[in-house]
């Protein structure tokens, strides 16, 4: 079972490590043009494989000792109104 506080502080770590860190993040580009984000820490694992741009939809999921214990789905877009869309995206 995984410990709620745990798996927190493995996700920020997780997300600074990958789509947050922008530019520098290693992204693989799959067969079906989706996006995937690896980022490994001991025995835990973040895979996050996402579709599109706009809008843009993905899930997440957090693996402990190779057992899923985590899994978010989201989905969403930036309004055209929006000017700077990198002032979005580094709060995201």
């Amino acid at each position: 079972m995984i410990n709620i506080q745990d798996l927190c502080k493995f996700l920020v770590k997780a997300k600074k490590s990958t789509y947050a860190s922008g530019d520098e993040t290693k992204k693989i580009i799959e067969k079906d043009k989706s996006t995937t984000l690896i980022f490994e820490d001991g025995d835990w694992k973040y895979h996050d494989n996402y579709f599109g741009g706009e809008p843009y939809g993905g899930r997440e999921v957090v693996l402990l000792k190779g057992e899923a214990g985590y899994i978010m789905t989201y989905y969403g877009r930036v309004y055209e109104s929006v000017v700077d869309f990198k002032v979005v995206y580094k709060t995201l």
